[in-house]
């Protein structure tokens, strides 16, 4: 991550410290460049005392304790036994009830999973009464909500104190994951953790850790994600699925190329035309080669069995052909046995057809290969046209990527297509 970037984004954003309770019993730390950790060992009162260290050292990630301690200039280790030395920098004054929801890996989709799980949190504990201080969006895979602590008492022995702590916490955690709530438990057990700032970026993404409102929190992730403080040049959340299709495998390419990952992420366009009763919209794949020929074999499926016209697309090692005509599944089978393509097996296994159309990217979410582009329009005649129904949703799906199809005058299905992201081997 570029060091100048972040030091702009310092400079124009002071950390926003406002829901930050007793700043200055907080312990912070930063991840720097190097990949080491550093602790600020003064005390931090306001957001400008907070501004300059980051100015000053462009950390990677910026947390801050969610317990509070009577010296956080000096916080260690706890002691492994009460016997030890316990020094003001482990004498713990109050503890946040603090929770991590995230699920794996980056995608809108499972934003929404743990966007959704996030509200069943906050229901569950406003009900108890605890006080929320805030809510964030985490800049990554998820949501921090932060609350008061409802019991507000503290044992007179510092050793007792933190045992009673992490007692209640455990007690907690063991209500909401009995409730199917997917939490990171040890973040809300665990009274020296650290978590991260609100108003710092996350370096896995460069999106900023940002407070919500509670509105927004029950609101799709869609609906203000897009509004959210990034750094420039850095990726936008996949909005990937990662539904992992069984048996589907990429093709092994001619000349290898080194990679250090071996799942990636894409999206694919089913044949299915929801809103009707078992109908297909015509998807096929065919292998890369000479594309007069494919084409010339489209031709004659076409004319054998009244396709409407074929709208070809081309990937690195495959052509994906889309025609909006709809059949059932047994007149389906008998095309793509025709045309010998490879989504015949995909039919009989699947009871669809699934064509990818999607960019393949890798977890770090680099593309491998872009998506597929339009290459040519195979025409039918004017009656074929208009004797068949076509499918609305996909043609729906050509207009969304730029195409923009012939008039047809029997069109059927809910206007809905349907995708499926998915992870894949490569």
């Amino acid at each position: 991550m570029d060091k100048d970037q972040l030091r702009e984004f310092y400079e124009r954003n002071p950390p926003d410290l406002r829901f930050i309770t007793d700043i200055n019993r907080r312990h912070f730390r930063f991840l720097l460049p190097n990949g080491r950790f550093f602790k600020i060992k003064d005390a931090i009162r306001s957001a400008r005392d907070l501004q300059r260290w980051l100015i000053k050292l462009q950390p990677l990630d910026v947390y801050y304790s969610t317990s509070t301690y009577l010296d956080p200039t000096s916080v260690a280790s706890r002691p492994k036994k009460s016997t030890d030395y316990w020094g003001p920098g482990n004498v713990i004054l109050g503890h946040d009830v603090a929770f991590d929801l995230d699920r794996r890996p980056l995608s809108i989709f499972n934003l929404e999973r743990a966007r959704k799980d996030a509200v069943r949190l906050l229901d569950l504990l406003s009900d108890q009464n605890y006080p929320l201080k805030y809510v964030a969006f985490s800049g990554s895979k998820g949501f921090h909500l932060v609350f008061d602590d409802i019991d507000r008492t503290l044992e007179p022995d510092i050793h007792s104190r933190e045992r009673s702590i992490i007692q209640r916490r455990k007690m907690l955690v063991d209500e909401i994951v009995s409730k199917g709530i997917k939490i990171d438990t040890t973040v809300t057990a665990d009274t020296r953790r650290i978590i991260r700032l609100p108003g710092t970026i996350n370096s896995k993404t460069g999106y900023c850790c940002q407070y919500l409102s509670v509105d927004q929190l029950r609101s799709p992730v869609v609906d203000w994600i897009d509004g959210i403080s990034r750094l420039e040049d850095h990726t936008k959340i996949p909005r990937f699925k990662l539904i992992p299709l069984p048996k589907l495998k990429m093709k092994r390419r001619p000349e290898p190329i080194d990679r250090d990952f071996d799942h990636g992420y894409t999206t694919f366009i089913t044949s299915s035309v929801l809103g009707t009763k078992g109908r297909h919209a015509v998807l096929l794949s065919l292998p890369k080669g000479s594309q007069e020929r494919v084409v010339r074999t489209l031709r004659q499926v076409q004319e054998e069995y009244d396709l409407t016209d074929i709208y070809l697309f081309e990937l690195p090692n495959a052509y994906q052909a889309i025609c909006l005509k709809t059949v059932q599944r047994n007149r389906y089978q008998k095309i793509l046995d025709m045309a010998r393509s490879p989504s015949a097996s995909q039919l009989r296994n699947y009871d669809r057809v699934s064509l990818r159309m999607g960019p393949l990217v890798d977890q770090e979410m680099k593309v491998l290969e872009p998506s597929a582009q339009f290459v040519t329009f195979i025409e039918c005649p004017p009656k074929v046209r208009d004797g068949n129904f076509v499918s609305q949703g996909h043609i729906n799906f050509l207009r969304r990527h730029g195409l923009t199809p012939l008039e047809y005058s029997k069109v059927h299905g809910n206007g809905e297509f349907k995708l499926v992201d998915a992870e894949i081997r490569l």
